[in-house]
This record gives C-alpha cells, sequence and structure tokens, in this order.
C-alpha cells in the first residue's frame, strides 16, 4: 500500500486497523509484526514528520536514520526526532515492534538529535513501562490527553538521559558530526568547501579524515545524501522534475537527471513510476 496515494483519513484508517491509537498529536502502536502492516517501503528513504520511539520485541531490522546505519535487534531502541531522514534497509520477516508517535517535543529536547540505544536493559524495561501506561490512557473509555502528554514527556526525556550518560565518558567524533551536518544540510547541493568550513577544518583535511574514518570520499557521501533527498521528493510529493532539481540546488534539471541516473540506473521520472506499480 503506497500511503502517499492515501487521503489522511484512509491511512489513519489503515493503521487503525493494525492497532494503531491516537489522541491529538500522540499516537502508540503496540506489537506490530514490521512487515505485516504494508508501510514500510524497504529502499525508500522519507521524512519523518512525526518522532517516534521504535522498540524492537522481536527478530532484526536494519534502519538508516540520518544517514548513519543501525542494525537493531531485541531490546533496542530507536528514538527518531521529528524530521529525521529514515529508510528501512532490512526488516526481518519476524520483526516486531512497538512505537509511539508524537510531534511535539518537550522544551528541553528541542535540539535533541535521533539516537539509538542498543543492548541497554535498563532502558529497555524503563521504556516498556511507559508503554504500558501509555497504552492503558489510550485504551480508557474518557482519553485524559494532558496525561498522555506527560507520559510522552517524560519518556522522551528518560531516554535522552540515558542516551546522554551513555556518550558522556565517550567522544561522538568528528565522523558523526560530519554526518549529523550533513542530514540537516545535505537536503541541498553543496561543495565541499561549505562542509569543511562548518566543521573548522580545511578542504583536505576534511577529505582525509571522512576517507579515514569511513572509507568513502566527502563527495560520496555528500551524493549520497543527495540521493536519499532526491527519492523523499519523487515518493511523496508532486512536484515536478525541474522543480526538484531547484529544490535539491541543481542548476539545471538536466544535471540533475544526469546525476540521479548516475546514482542509482535510472532516471527520476522513471524511478517515480515504478514506485506508483
Amino acid at each position: 500500500m503506497d500511503i502517499r496515494n492515501l487521503d489522511a483519513q484512509t491511512a489513519l484508517n489503515e493503521l487503525v486497523r493494525h492497532g494503531y491509537r491516537h489522541a491529538g498529536e500522540y499516537g502508540i502502536m503496540m506489537n506490530a509484526r514490521m512487515q505485516a502492516n504494508g508501510f514500510f517501503r524497504q529502499g525508500q528513504p522519507y521524512r519523518a514528520v512525526d518522532g517516534r520511539v521504535v522498540v524492537v520485541q522481536q527478530g532484526k531490522m536494519t534502519l538508516e536514520i540520518d544517514l548513519e546505519e543501525y542494525r537493531l535487534q531485541e531490546g533496542d531502541i530507536a528514538v527518531m526526532m521529528p524530521d529525521a531522514l529514515v529508510m528501512a534497509t532490512d526488516i526481518g520477516a519476524d520483526s516486531v515492534a512497538s512505537a509511539v508517535i508524537f510531534r511535539r517535543l518537550p522544551s528541553q529536547a528541542a535540539q535533541a538529535e535521533s539516537f539509538v540505544l542498543s543492548g541497554d536493559d535498563v532502558a529497555y524495561s524503563r521504556v516498556k513501562q511507559y508503554l504500558a501506561m501509555i497504552f492503558e490512557q489510550f485504551n480508557r473509555n474518557t482519553v485524559f490527553t494532558d496525561i498522555i502528554v506527560h507520559f510522552f514527556d517524560a519518556l522522551i526525556l528518560d531516554m535522552l538521559s540515558l542516551h546522554t550518560e551513555v556518550i558522556a565518558s565517550r567522544d561522538d567524533g568528528f565522523m558523526h558530526r560530519f554526518i549529523h551536518l550533513l542530514s540537516q544540510d545535505g537536503r541541498v547541493k553543496h561543495p565541499i568547501d561549505f562542509y569543511a568550513e562548518r566543521l573548522c577544518v580545511s578542504p583536505n583535511h576534511l577529505s582525509t579524515l571522512v576517507r579515514s574514518e569511513s572509507g568513502m570520499t566527502v563527495l560520496q557521501w555528500i551524493d549520497r545524501a543527495l540521493v536519499r533527498e532526491a527519492k523523499v521528493l519523487l515518493h511523496h510529493t508532486q512536484m515536478p522534475i525541474a522543480e526538484v532539481a531547484d529544490t535539491l540546488g541543481f542548476s539545471t534539471p538536466s544535471s540533475f537527471i544526469h546525476f540521479f541516473k548516475q546514482q542509482t540506473g535510472t532516471t527520476p521520472l522513471r524511478y517515480r513510476k515504478q514506485l506508483l506499480r
């Protein structure tokens, strides 16, 4: 099912059929088989309008979140902030997860990045307690949205505090800062100098560090980010190809078409048509 072709109410009805409960800007889905609900097109990136906390309860899945790849298994927790660039690259047939969905962050978390808590038994135990309390609130005869908001705020802040404890004793490293910058600014075609200046290093030093830490060149990373953004726009909007090219910072539609075909093996128009089959 291609959610892009559904009106909002039909999409919501389909989610509800798979156990989704919602109130205002908040929602929860418990024990969902990730392949069964039909809303995850593997290999297709999207910008998550909503934030979400995904708790893997069974099986394995691989998610790319803001250009970083995470291999998740039972007990892992992915916290994706609103506007995160997300792509499922592999979802196991037996994978089961619960998720909460939100559009508003508590003020203390306004600048937070997406992150993953992996192999953290304390976090897994605590998030399951939050999920149970939130789900109970959604199933009451009268849903008290104020209570749900407080539970959501507490959940987000608690997961952030646990994440902060994990990273407090280590340096996230230059590569993480580069990828995070790219996930935010890679929506438009920028030269290497742009990223070097933002990271306060020379272009040559940036190139050396990135290749050393990732095995890829800076240009390859920039192209990767642009391809993800192009696929998002081609799938989730009705923009003409020329407008997509302009939005991504290409000087002409033909230069964008050449770039996209070089990177993906197909043209933007063919890619869009394939999604509609």
